[in-house]
């Protein structure tokens, strides 16, 4: 009965799909995302233009004071506001699915054809 049990249980617990073996690879497609998975969005373009053409005048700047903020508008605050759909999307897809099933119909024989 014990034996029973026991093989149930290996039955029950084995792996019938593989898994995703390891979390830091899905850690390592989502730091890499984070440059890559966020395009700068309209508003952030034109505010990296303006804030470049208003350091480039040589009148008031020797060099452009703005270049840390052109800089997290890139960087840090491209990533603060953009949408957690796009990761949510890619841990979704890195998630092996099952195999769907496939269902076989039997061929009915016609009676009374025409």
């Amino acid at each position: 009965m014990n034996n029973t049990a026991e093989k149930l249980q290996q039955v029950i617990g084995d792996d019938l799909f593989p898994n995703v073996q390891n979390i830091s690879d899905v850690k390592q497609v989502l730091e890499f995302m984070e440059g890559v998975a966020q395009p700068l969005r309209e508003e952030q373009i034109r505010a990296i233009i303006l804030l470049e053409s208003l350091g480039e005048n040589k009148r008031l700047h020797t060099k452009n004071p703005y270049k840390q903020i052109q800089d997290a508008i890139m960087g840090v605050y491209k990533k603060a506001v953009g949408e957690t759909d796009v990761y949510l999307d890619t841990i979704e897809k890195l998630i092996p699915k099952p195999p769907k099933p496939i269902v076989m119909a039997e061929k009915m024989e016609k009676k009374g054809g025409k």
